[in-house]
């Protein structure tokens, strides 16, 4: 009897576990009926709202479903400068299931998807703030095609994501060994969800602890 209650239990837990961990599996930052804001457009020579040692600043974000972009914008209105978004030529699928089997599709094949025409000279920065959501417990395959395709030696690049649990995933130590050359600050994950409510306060508190 005992030996049938062990059982019991151990099937009980494997099935517990094995639903949080197909959960955290599709761990990808975007939620059903999400989509990004079309008013929220690129923008040229902002005026920061905080005194920042830096005037020469960039925020420039991936963001396919609109968590991320509502960051950047926050991020954007207070520290000024350049506004851009990256984007992909594909075109990637709108519902959330096959969103995310697409990104699967991408970090297993190491895919590097062609990015369109970002009309940045990095030389004109010396700060730039990059943002993603997490995809797979990394950052999407657009941002290691960002990264192959610009020089950050000498800028600093402080980086900013959404996720829905795993925080930053690792991904700020992975831009700096992609980017041996640059200094990369203490970035500010926010959870996606969150970005349903005013995170000002949250951003202003960053960006005042950072040596900029």
């Amino acid at each position: 009897m005992k030996k049938v209650k062990i059982i019991i239990i151990c099937l009980i837990a494997l099935v517990v576990i094995g639903g949080l961990a197909f959960v955290i599996i599709k761990n990808i930052n975007t939620e059903d009926k999400q989509t990004l804001d079309v008013s929220i457009t690129d923008e040229q020579g902002k005026e920061a709202e905080l005194n920042l040692n830096s005037d020469k600043i960039l925020v420039i974000y991936f963001s396919e479903t609109g968590n991320t972009q509502k960051l950047a914008k926050l991020i954007s209105d207070k520290v000024g400068g350049d506004f851009v978004r990256i984007e992909t030529e594909k075109v990637y699928p709108e519902d959330y299931d096959e969103l995310v089997d697409d990104a699967k599709k991408e970090k297993d094949n190491n895919d590097r998807p062609k990015l369109k025409e970002l009309n940045i000279n990095l030389e004109n920065y010396d700060t730039i703030f990059v943002g993603y959501p997490i995809w797979w417990y990394q950052m999407p395959m657009a941002m290691y095609t960002f990264f192959d395709n610009y020089d950050f030696a000498n800028k600093t690049i402080i980086p900013f994501n959404t996720h829905e649990g795993s925080g930053s995933s690792g991904t700020y130590e992975d831009i700096q060994k992609l980017e041996p050359k640059a200094k990369v600050l203490e970035g500010l994950p926010i959870r996606g969800g969150d970005m349903t409510s005013d995170q000002s306060n949250k951003v202003d508190n960053w960006l005042k602890n950072l040596d900029i």
